[in-house]
């Protein structure tokens, strides 16, 4: 798959304790996968990062991608602005 855009929507949560939840949708010209996530234990981290590493992180969990069948990259400047998440 690969990503030409990141989007987060409905952010909600308490980032000083360490909870956030909300949507991650990641396009492609292939398609989009919009997931509702629940990260905990994001203290000293921004949220939307938070969710952007757990998206890509369940992404890669996915069969096609952890078999190898599937690769994962990104357009340019993407993850630019975030290379811990990549």
């Amino acid at each position: 798959m690969y990503i030409t855009h990141i989007e987060v929507s409905q952010l909600r949560g308490i980032p000083a304790a360490g909870r956030t939840s909300g949507f991650v949708s990641l396009h492609s010209e292939e398609r989009q996968v919009q997931v509702h996530y629940a990260v905990a234990g994001i203290a000293g981290r921004a949220p939307r990062e938070a969710l952007i590493t757990e998206a890509l992180r369940q992404l890669r969990k996915m069969p096609e991608y952890r078999s190898g069948r599937r690769e994962l990259s990104f357009a340019p400047g993407i993850l630019a602005e975030r290379p811990t998440i990549a």
